[in-house]
């Protein structure tokens, strides 16, 4: 994860096809970070070095505690397309990334948007 220091505010999202559309086809601030609904142990970071760069996510899980955090995966979803987003997202959920052997302890602070409010990357 290139932005160690960053505040990302998540949000819920309903499916793993909408965060696959939301993904492919929108410009992130990059505060942003996403869950989907039902998976709470997964959260898609956004990594990117800037609004106009392409759309980086680090791919993170939770472990038994919030303070047990990993990040699986990094992916340019900005040069990806809706099928293939889809199909990172997929195998995310199905547990495909949890013992990638490059995974490693990251730190983050993840906030609501009660608790986010703006921030310097806020549109």
């Amino acid at each position: 994860m290139l932005h160690s220091d960053r505040v990302w505010c998540v949000a819920e999202i309903a499916s793993a096809e909408e965060l696959a559309r939301k993904l492919t086809e929108v410009t992130w601030c990059c505060c942003t970070a996403f869950t989907v609904a039902g998976h709470p142990r997964y959260v898609w970071l956004n990594d990117s070095t800037s609004p106009d760069g392409a759309q980086e996510f680090a791919v993170c899980c939770f472990g038994q505690t919030k303070a047990e955090f990993r990040q699986l995966e990094s992916i340019t979803f900005g040069w990806s397309d809706y099928d293939k987003a889809l199909q990172f997202i997929l195998a995310t959920l199905n547990g495909e990334d949890d013992n990638n052997e490059w995974s490693c302890p990251v730190t983050a602070v993840i906030q609501t948007t009660e608790e986010h409010g703006r921030c310097g990357h806020c549109a």
